[in-house]
Parts: C-alpha cells; sequence; structure tokens
C-alpha cells in the first residue's frame, strides 16, 4: 500500500524562471546522513500547483530512499549470509577436530592401559 510520508520530513525548495514563475519543486531528506532529493518539475504546457508539486518530489524523494535503504539490507542480508556460512564451516571444522582429539585420548588411554598390562 502507497502512501506518501509526512511532509515534515522534508525541506521543500520552489525553482522560479528568469521570469519568476515556479515550475519546479525539491524535496530534500536525508539517508545515512546523506541528502537525497525529488524533484517534480512542471510541463511547460501544465499550470504549476505547489501541492500536487510536493507531492509528487516527496514521493520520488521517497522512491529513492526506500530503493537505497532495500541495497543496504540486501548487503547487509548477504554479509550475514556469508558470516553464517563461515561460522557453519568453522563449526564442522572444530566438531572434526574434537572427534580427532576424542580418537586420540581414547588410543593413547588403551596403549597405555596396554603397556601397565604387560608389567
Amino acid at each position: 500500500m502507497f502512501r506518501i510520508p509526512s511532509f515534515d520530513k522534508y525541506k521543500f525548495y520552489v525553482a522560479t524562471t528568469v521570469t519568476g514563475e515556479p515550475y519546479k519543486v525539491v524535496a530534500v531528506s536525508s539517508y545515512a546522513g546523506r541528502p537525497v532529493r525529488g524533484v517534480a518539475k512542471c510541463a511547460s504546457d501544465d499550470k504549476f500547483d505547489l501541492e500536487t508539486g510536493k507531492k509528487l518530489a516527496a514521493a520520488r524523494c521517497n522512491q529513492k530512499i526506500a530503493a537505497k535503504r532495500y541495497r543496504r539490507a540486501v548487503a547487509r542480508l548477504n554479509e550475514a549470509n556469508d558470516s553464517m556460512t563461515k561460522a557453519q564451516k568453522h563449526l564442522a571444522n572444530m566438531k572434526d577436530y574434537w572427534s580427532d582429539a576424542y580418537d586420540s585420548v581414547i588410543q593413547a588411554q588403551q596403549e597405555l592401559d596396554s603397556v601397565l598390562s604387560v608389567m
């Protein structure tokens, strides 16, 4: 479900032509400490409407933030999967190490028992 985020998350700027007519709204927010912009530009044959421009600019800015957040989430998920794979491999190696050490203890005890039984 799409919903336009609250306007208080954005700073809005209105650009004007050389004659002073408004034609563009820029919404600025931030993600991860960096500015993100969304732009709504009025076509030459359209009538400028500030509220519509704000909604469109905010929606475009929000879409950019959502895409950045998604890419970051994918990267973090891949990092977690890599860590999990490395941890599982390490666990398997440690189980093998434990098994070898246990077998060595049993074998050493049997050799000791064998030497002592001959005495």
